[in-house]
């Protein structure tokens, strides 16, 4: 894990990471016109494909925000940036709000109480934000868009929910990111 933060001391990396954070904030800025000033006391944020964290920078009620993903890796480093007392890249979250979860595979009964709660109930479930960054990938065969003859075979044909709405979707299932958008409408 210490390695990771090691080449965070270069500029190009660090100017990315302050890229990052930047466009976190015009969306958090855009959510605040949208949804009123105080909206953060209001609403739960649930980022289902964190990553590392990026999109969930600038959050203040740690309370009211989860992070969620499938590589238990990203989900450590959740958990140390939340611990991190000085930082530029500090999280402001509660360490039982990270957690690892595959979205595309695994059962909302898997998540945390809290969050099962909120899922369960309509007011407060109105009232959650699904706010995503979600992988883009398409399944494909031999040949790749790039021509390169490599290819993460059946990378979206390999889930649950690729096989749950297949037919609904029809070719569109290809998306990873579709998938995540069908989950969210369907069973959110």
């Amino acid at each position: 894990l210490k390695y990771r933060f090691l080449d965070l001391r270069r500029p190009s990396m660090l100017k990315n990471l302050r890229l990052r954070q930047s466009i976190s904030f015009a969306a958090q800025s855009y959510l605040q016109s949208a949804l009123g000033k105080g909206w953060q006391d209001e609403y739960y944020i649930w980022d289902c494909a964190a990553g590392t964290g990026n999109l969930l920078a600038n959050f203040k009620d740690k309370y009211r925000i989860f992070a969620s993903d499938f590589d238990k890796s990203n989900v450590d480093i959740m958990k140390e940036l939340a611990k991190t007392k000085e930082s530029e890249i500090k999280l402001n979250l509660l360490e039982n709000h990270i957690f690892t979860f595959d979205f595309l595979n695994d059962d909302f009964s898997s998540l945390p109480q809290t969050l099962q709660e909120i899922l369960k109930d309509e007011k407060k479930r109105e009232k959650l934000i699904i706010f995503i960054n979600p992988p883009y990938s398409t399944s494909g065969n031999a040949k790749t868009q790039r021509g390169t003859g490599q290819n993460k075979a059946n990378v979206a044909k390999d889930t649950k929910i690729y096989h749950k709405y297949k037919e609904f979707l029809s070719l569109s299932a290809d998306e990873l990111y579709t998938q995540f958008f069908i989950r969210i409408y369907k069973e959110i």
